[in-house]
């Protein structure tokens, strides 16, 4: 297996492992800390980490390796939810829908990801999810930072979920109860509580340059001399004014964990919280396990070796590694991501990132498939020719079928099904409705149009383009895309609504069914043909998605009504109103700088179980007409 960077860009320092996976175990091949000045100046810190990422690629050639990078906790947003058991591909449809409800910025300008908690569940108990999200420019604006040095990701996940995949590799047992996960960093603290196969993540503000800047206040120095004397207070002789001087932002800090676990105890009420895990440059100060463990009343300890399996090169620096241990967490569960043995696997890199990651990672697959289709090809004609030899020797020995006429009688009891029709309609009715919106779902799946995810046509390009078809071929999709604008022929479904409510008769009392009421904000791309004519591109969006759509959500198990009264049922409501607007602000066609406007229509409609049937007269006997 290729190997694979974790790569963390802190405030103070660049920290980096490279991890390979072999049969054995996870193989360290190498470790980089670059260290720089702290100082409070955002923009030469900038600076700083930039020169130390230029560095470290001056010294480590990392062209065919992965890359894994995190943001910081504080830029990230995470919710668990619950919701109720289903296959894979339901429960994501499902997570989809909730992302929309729960993710507190519009969904089109977040890169987002879940994860589903696996563990034992209970028949009929909800599952536990959690969402991932961050917002759109920021990614967008770390991996620019990250392009002008040089360095390429192709996975982009948060920092506190690197620190609980590092813990579960090192010598800290996850499983022996609630455990919170304290990375003390320079300018925020990760805080994660362990619970089996649970887990929750929170951020908080107080840092160890809170604690630098209290100590800069309490002896009237500079910060980076307040620094020094921070990380010199066991050897200085002035050890107990300084850790007194940091007494207030750790008391600040203690504060914070207790209402984190209180926070977290109300959402799981059976968490108990025995133990705590110190990472982070700042868990390195004098004190901090035993200040920690009397104003906490939990065991702490700090992270002292790596688990069983991890293997060290000989190439490794030991002392870098037994230095800066604690700091390297980040970094470690960066890598342990990319080589495929991390518990959690959240990517928020934009698509294109992860499809093109996708491609360098299963291009060597693709190689060796061909090779084995031309061997199987050859093999073939010899095991064809064996299994007709076998099948004809097997007819020509086969007799008669005897017992004809007593499976006949045993069909035909069979086929008396008794009461069973009748019961199987009851346990039916019991489950009526609790699908209606999947199954709407993917009616909405199957009437967006096919073309929306077609990949350009490559074929166009030479042969030469096969011989780095990585690499040339997204240059070929690049002149492609920029010559025959393929957004101009696509639908976007840009808002999808589903609301639940009760139907209510004609006497404005419940009837005892339930309604779900979906709205859709579709929108066609403005070409420069149609300018000035929106009412043409509202048709269009209508003939083509909204009324086959209609036709096909008005037989079972549906009905639909455009939600007046009274219920027109077949029918759905399509605004009149047409928004022209930009669909991303500042998006243009790749080689062009024209602005992208759409045509917007709202679709409205309601969606149920059929209404009952009317009773049908009886018919007349026969003579009494």
């Amino acid at each position: 297996m290729a190997a694979v960077w974790g790569v963390d860009i802190g405030k103070s320092a660049l920290k980096a492992v490279k991890l390979r996976r072999t049969k054995e175990g996870m193989e360290v091949l190498a470790i980089e800390h670059i260290a720089y000045p702290l100082g409070e100046d955002e923009a030469d810190a900038n600076e700083q980490a930039a020169d130390a990422l230029r560095q470290f690629l001056a010294k480590h050639k990392t062209g065919g390796d992965s890359i894994v990078v995190g943001i910081a906790g504080l830029h990230a947003f995470s919710r668990p939810i619950k919701l109720p058991q289903a296959p894979r591909a339901q429960l994501e449809q499902v997570v989809r829908l909730e992302a929309q409800q729960q993710i507190p910025f519009p969904i089109a300008e977040v890169n987002w990801d879940w994860l589903k908690i696996e563990r034992e569940y209970a028949p009929g108990e909800e599952v536990d999810v959690v969402l991932f999200a961050t917002r759109t420019e920021l990614v967008d604006g770390f991996l620019g930072d990250l392009k002008q040095s040089g360095l390429l990701p192709d996975v982009v996940t948060i920092a506190p979920l690197a620190i609980y995949n590092f813990v579960r590799h090192t010598d800290v047992d996850l499983s022996a109860g609630g455990t919170i996960i304290l990375d003390i960093g320079s300018e925020h603290t990760d805080l994660v509580i362990a619970d089996g196969e649970r887990f929750w993540i929170r951020n908080l503000r107080i840092a160890g340059n809170d604690i630098t800047k209290a100590l800069a206040e309490r002896f009237k120095v500079p910060f980076a001399e307040a620094e020094k004397l921070k990380h010199s207070a066991s050897k200085s002789e002035q050890s107990k004014k300084i850790f007194t001087a940091m007494e207030s932002v750790l008391k600040d800090l203690v504060g914070e964990i207790h209402r984190s676990v209180g926070f977290f105890k109300s959402q799981a009420g059976d968490l108990e919280v025995s133990r705590l895990v110190l990472l982070g440059d700042g868990a390195k100060l004098k004190n901090m396990t035993k200040y920690f463990k009397e104003h906490l009343g939990y065991e702490v300890t700090r992270v002292g070796q790596l688990g069983d399996r991890f293997m060290l090169d000989p190439e490794v620096d030991l002392d870098v590694l037994k230095n800066h241990l604690l700091g390297l967490g980040v970094a470690f569960g960066l890598a342990l991501q990319g080589i495929g043995e991390a518990r959690c696997t959240i990517n928020l890199a934009p698509q294109q990132i992860q499809v093109q990651a996708q491609l360098r990672s299963k291009w060597p697959f693709a190689m060796a498939a061909a090779a084995c289709s031309w061997g199987a090809l050859l093999l073939s004609q010899y095991h064809w020719a064996s299994a007709r030899d076998q099948l004809l020797e097997t007819v020509k020995h086969t007799g008669r079928v005897s017992g004809y006429e007593s499976i006949q009688e045993q069909a035909a009891a069979a086929a008396d099904l008794g009461d069973l029709p009748k019961r199987g309609e009851a346990l039916t009715e019991l489950g009526a409705g609790r699908t209606v919106v999947l199954e709407l779902l993917n009616v909405i799946e199957k009437h967006l149009p096919r073309g929306n995810a077609a990949v350009t046509d490559l074929y166009k390009t030479t042969p030469e383009a096969f011989r780095d078809p990585i690499n040339r071929q997204l240059q070929a999709w690049q002149q492609l895309a920029a010559k025959e604008r393929p957004h101009d022929a696509k639908t976007f479904l840009l808002d999808l609504r589903i609301d639940q409510k009760d139907e209510a008769g004609a006497d404005g009392k419940p009837t005892g069914r339930t309604l779900f009421r979906v709205e859709l904000r579709v929108a066609k791309p403005l070409t420069e043909a149609l300018q000035g004519k929106a009412f043409q591109v509202r048709d269009q969006i209508k003939a083509e998605l909204v009324q086959p759509l209609v036709n096909s959500l008005a037989g079972a198990p549906f009905f639909v009504r455009d939600g007046e009264q009274p219920p027109r049922y077949g029918e759905a409501f399509v605004g009149t109103l047409v928004e022209l607007f930009q669909l991303s602000p500042g998006a243009t066609t790749p080689g062009r700088g024209e602005r992208f406007d759409c045509v917007m229509v709202p679709v409205r409609f309601e969606v149920g179980l059929p209404p009952p049937r009317a009773a049908e007269p009886a018919s007349a006997p026969a003579g009494e007409e």
